[in-house]
């Protein structure tokens, strides 16, 4: 159906390394490793890979592959092949084109491309079609990966506050349910990566707000083209109010923003210095004891 799309069309194709659908589940699992421990050790130990190859994964998608800069459905079919399904919806003159790709990784689920308009591509992971929906009626039913965000936010559960976006593979929800010992309502948070539930904890209400603490008020954007990737990750972890996991993500959305709008401050062997900056960050960052001064002088 999208053979008329030209896949080179804008030459991202030609001569640039891609990344495999198998790799791309690899780069998906990584945060995850995290996030839902248990399940993603399950998932490794019945792939035969480990978290080493996720973390491999995920820096050639983030920093170092084409295949994360597709603009077009056409491109990924030529990267991934033929999609498990595909459809075009009609509304009025508007014409919304989609594909799916069957994650061998998470039987059942498939990851969807939406071409929302030219050069522009909404994604998320949902069930497959005649897979039974999970029925989610209380906390005990939200065990990690159990459901999608759509299918956590049809739930009869909530209300529902804010959906905080934490860049392009995670979401953080508020909502209220039944506490399982006391049977009275309280407040959770839900955590997604891909669309795909990771963790719900209850939210400890605060009764005053601690004193603000400075932060730096350096833009972000300057911060990661000047490399100060310590600094970049600090500003986020402040600004989101979340964790350095959350951090990570939001960084990694801002990155990939910026490497499209300005390719040329992001050649291919920087990108890979950077991911390797981001993780040494992350590793002082959430080491116990360690200052996190010295991340004020990196160059």
């Amino acid at each position: 159906m999208f053979d008329s799309d030209r896949a080179d069309g804008e030459g991202k194709m030609a001569g640039e390394p891609v990344t495999t659908l198998h790799d791309f589940q690899l780069s998906m699992l990584h945060p995850m490793c995290k996030s839902a421990p248990m399940q993603a050790a399950g998932l490794l130990d019945r792939i035969g890979a480990t978290s080493a190859d996720t973390a491999v994964a995920q820096a050639r998608w983030w920093f170092g592959e084409a295949t994360n800069n597709f603009t077009t459905i056409a491109e990924y079919v030529t990267a991934w092949g033929a999609p498990d399904s595909e459809s075009i919806e009609r509304y009025g003159e508007r014409e919304i084109r989609s594909a799916r790709w069957d994650l061998p990784f998470w039987p059942g689920m498939q990851f969807e491309f939406r071409a929302m308009g030219p050069h522009h591509l909404f994604h998320r992971m949902l069930r497959k079609p005649g897979v039974p929906v999970p029925q989610l009626d209380s906390i005990e039913d939200l065990t990690p990966w159990s459901c999608t965000k759509e299918e956590f936010l049809g739930s009869s559960l909530g209300p529902f506050d804010e959906d905080i976006d934490l860049g392009s593979i995670g979401n953080r929800i508020d909502f209220e349910a039944a506490d399982p010992e006391s049977g009275r309502r309280r407040p959770y948070r839900a955590r997604f990566a891909w669309c795909l539930l990771q963790s719900v904890e209850p939210v400890l209400v605060r009764l005053s707000k601690p004193n603000p603490v400075p932060v730096d008020e350096t833009p972000i954007d300057e911060l990661i083209l000047t490399r100060q990737i310590g600094r970049a990750v600090l500003r986020i972890h402040a600004e989101i109010e979340g964790n350095f996991d959350d951090a990570m993500a939001d960084f990694q959305h801002r990155y990939a923003r910026l490497a499209r709008a300005r390719p040329n401050d992001f050649i291919v062997d920087e990108r890979r210095t950077d991911y390797q900056r981001l993780a040494d960050a992350v590793d002082s960052l959430l080491s116990p004891g360690r200052p996190r001064s010295h991340l004020a002088d990196e160059p």
